[in-house]
């Protein structure tokens, strides 16, 4: 049995805490059913101290469901949301894959049966994706958001040299973990949202074979984006560092 630990970043989720969770619960039962006990789900929330209760909402979960899991921690940002979720999941959980999961709604928990089937077709890096045939955004997305989104994602492709990858920087992913404990992830350079594009880059030089699978994404009815200012421009320089990496190393 192989197991899939879901890392669900968190801060001030309160709104949609509870139901989120209890939606991904109902969603990895039938996946363990349909998987015939082939691979068994625990739930990794990891909060940055959400003063909005968020952690107290987790931990009276716990109470009754034994695979919900919490750590916390300062918040520093989505990336060293994911790190120290990933280095939990690994060490102390024993997680043979990971996913990377919104915590609001964005993304469909029905659809984490769909990443963890190509997990039998020999993919390590499954990314559900908003930009493959099949994919859609938001109908109601303004145009800088659409620009900030689709063309910022097409910008760090090319740049970062990870062009045949449609949705760099989509949150809804599974990692082999065979893969990722080989990268130091204390030294990643991304704080913030560009994680994602970082941790892509780092998996595909390891030899992560990559699927994409489409899917909708959503935007939260509840609470706030975390997206600010800040990230998009570490995203931009961590785009050309990654470019200045290749270059020199060719």
């Amino acid at each position: 049995m192989k197991n899939i630990v879901i890392v669900l970043p968190t801060y001030n989720e309160a709104e949609n805490c509870e139901l989120f969770l209890r939606e991904v619960t109902e969603a990895i039962k039938n996946c363990e059913q349909e998987q015939d006990g082939l691979y068994s789900f625990k739930l990794l929330v990891v909060d940055d101290y959400s003063p909005d209760g968020t952690g107290d909402i987790v931990r009276r979960l716990q109470n009754e469901m034994p695979h919900l899991h919490l750590i916390q921690k300062q918040k520093e940002g989505l990336g060293k949301a994911y790190i120290a979720g990933f280095k939990h999941a690994m060490k102390e959980l024993d997680a043979d894959y990971v996913i990377e999961m919104d915590s609001d709604f964005s993304h469909n928990p029905k659809d984490i049966r769909r990443l963890v089937d190509e997990i039998k077709n020999g993919f390590t890096f499954v990314i559900g994706s908003r930009y493959v045939a099949g994919g859609r955004i938001p109908d109601n997305w303004g145009y800088l958001r659409v620009m900030n989104s689709k063309y910022g994602n097409v910008f760090a492709r090319h740049i970062a040299g990870i062009s045949f990858v449609r949705d760099c920087t989509s949150g809804f992913r599974l990692l082999d973990c065979e893969l990722l404990k080989k990268i130091d992830l204390d030294n990643l350079r991304a704080s913030g949202y560009s994680f994602q594009m970082n941790i892509l880059y780092e998996m595909i030089k390891r030899g992560a074979q990559v699927k994409e699978i489409p899917i909708s994404f959503v935007d939260r009815t509840l609470g706030k984006s975390k997206l600010s200012k800040r990230d998009v421009i570490e995203f931009m320089i961590n785009s050309f560092q990654i470019l200045f990496e290749r270059l020199t190393k060719k």
